[in-house]
């Protein structure tokens, strides 16, 4: 995940694999279904002389990489990074949402603030690196 704010409400801030595959759309089923037969025909077309063993490994990756990209964009989701009016409205909002940090008034005198919010990405405490 970037280091930047979030542009659409946080739902959990640190979601984990369980709450990714309860929150997930039907398009993720879709897509996880499709991808899966893609491969499997892929391996099918591609795989000559032993076309049954080469489509189902073609469907065993394909579906390990489909499951990757549909825990990815549930993640996002609720993590605010993507669209998640569905999410906000099951589960709600977080305790915590980043605060988003004022734009410098005086162009003459710049101030870094960078994309991320303290909520975010917290600062380092060199304390403890001696």
């Amino acid at each position: 995940m970037p280091y930047s704010d979030p542009k659409f409400p946080v739902v959990n801030n640190d979601p984990s694999v369980d709450d990714c595959v309860k929150s997930l759309r039907t398009r993720d089923y879709a897509v996880l279904a499709g991808l899966t037969a893609s491969s499997w025909g892929y391996g099918y077309v591609v795989g000559k002389p032993v076309r049954s063993a080469t489509a189902s490994t073609a469907a065993a990756i394909g579906f390990t990489f489909a499951s990757l990209v549909v825990l990815q964009d549930a993640r996002s989701r609720l993590m605010g990074y993507k669209e998640n009016e569905k999410e906000v409205k099951t589960y709600g909002v977080c305790k915590i949402q980043p605060s988003l940090k004022g734009v410098e008034k005086d162009p003459r005198f710049p101030h870094k603030t960078g994309l991320a919010s303290p909520e975010i990405k917290p600062p380092l405490e060199w304390k403890n690196y001696n």
